[in-house]
C-alpha cells in the first residue's frame, strides 16, 4: 500500500485522514501543504499510523467529538501533538438512527441526516465560531480536525472553511463528497455486520454516506435562515477571511 495518497499520509486505521493541500479558490490560489488535514477518529491508530503523523510532524487535533465519543473510544498519543482541544458538535444523529434501526425504518433513516445537518448549521453557530477562532490564531502545524466518521461535523466544517477561502462550491464537492470512496469498504462491512445480526443491513447505508441532499439541507438552511454563505461566514461566524486567506493559501 502506497504510503501517500494524493499528498496526504496513508493511515491503516483510518482512511478518511486526509489533506485539504491543493485546492484550489477561485482567485487561482491554492491550499498550502501540509498545513491541514481532516479526519475520523483518531483512536485506532495502529503503530505506523503513529509514526507517519510523527513523520509530518502533527501538532494540533481539534475533536469535535460528543464527551460520549470521546470518553468511550480516546484518541490514540501522538508525541508530537503539542495542543489538543475540543469543540463539542454533539453526535444527535446516531440516537435518532438508532431508534429506527430497531424499528426497521429505512424512510426514517434516510432523513435522519438530513435533519442533522440543518440542526448543525442553526444550533452549533456558536462552536462553528470556535472552530474559525482557533484556525485564525493557530500556530501550531500541521493541525487536524476530525470527529468520529470524519464525514458530516468534520464535512460541514470543511464546507465553511473553503467556502471562507474563496473555494468554488463545486471544488468544495469534490472534497465532500471523497469521503464516501474513503469508507466505502467501511461501510459495507458494517452492513454486512447488522445483516449477520438479523436485521436488514442495507438499511443503515445512508448513514456511513455522504449524499447531495445532506449538504443540499445545510446549504438552503444558511440561505433561509442567514441570507446566504456570505452572510452566515461575515455575520454570524464573524470570520476574518482575509487573515485565513493569508495564512492558509499558496
Amino acid at each position: 500500500m502506497n504510503e501517500r495518497i494524493n499528498g496526504s499520509p496513508f493511515l491503516e486505521s483510518q482512511p478518511n485522514f486526509r489533506s485539504l493541500e491543493g485546492i484550489p479558490t477561485i482567485a487561482g490560489r491554492k491550499f498550502r501543504k501540509n498545513m491541514v488535514y481532516r479526519s475520523g477518529g483518531l483512536n485506532k491508530l495502529s503503530s505506523a499510523d503513529i509514526r507517519r503523523l510523527e513523520d509530518i510532524g502533527l501538532a494540533m487535533v481539534i475533536d469535535f467529538r460528543s464527551d460520549r465519543e470521546v470518553n468511550s473510544y480516546p484518541s490514540t498519543i501522538i508525541s508530537t501533538v503539542r495542543k489538543s482541544l475540543r469543540i463539542v458538535i454533539p453526535d444527535e444523529a446516531r440516537d435518532r438512527a438508532m431508534d429506527f434501526l430497531d424499528r426497521n425504518d429505512s424512510e426514517g433513516l434516510e432523513k435522519v441526516l438530513i435533519n442533522d445537518y440543518r440542526r448543525m448549521i442553526l444550533n452549533d453557530t456558536a462552536r462553528f465560531a470556535d472552530f474559525f477562532r482557533i484556525l485564525e490564531q493557530a500556530t501550531d502545524f500541521p493541525l487536524v480536525y476530525h470527529c468520529a466518521a470524519g464525514k458530516d461535523r468534520t464535512g460541514i466544517a470543511t464546507v465553511l472553511f473553503l467556502s471562507a477561502l474563496g473555494v468554488d462550491m463545486e471544488a468544495v464537492k469534490i472534497d465532500y463528497f471523497l469521503s464516501n470512496e474513503r469508507l466505502k469498504a467501511f461501510a459495507d462491512r458494517l452492513v454486512q455486520k447488522v445483516t449477520e445480526e438479523g436485521k436488514h443491513g442495507e438499511i443503515i447505508r445512508p448513514m456511513m454516506e455522504v449524499r447531495p441532499e445532506y449538504l443540499q439541507a445545510a446549504l438552503e438552511e444558511i440561505d433561509l435562515s442567514f441570507g446566504g454563505m456570505e452572510n452566515y461566514l461575515s455575520f454570524v461566524l464573524n470570520v476574518d477571511s482575509d487573515s485565513l486567506k493569508a495564512k492558509y493559501l499558496e
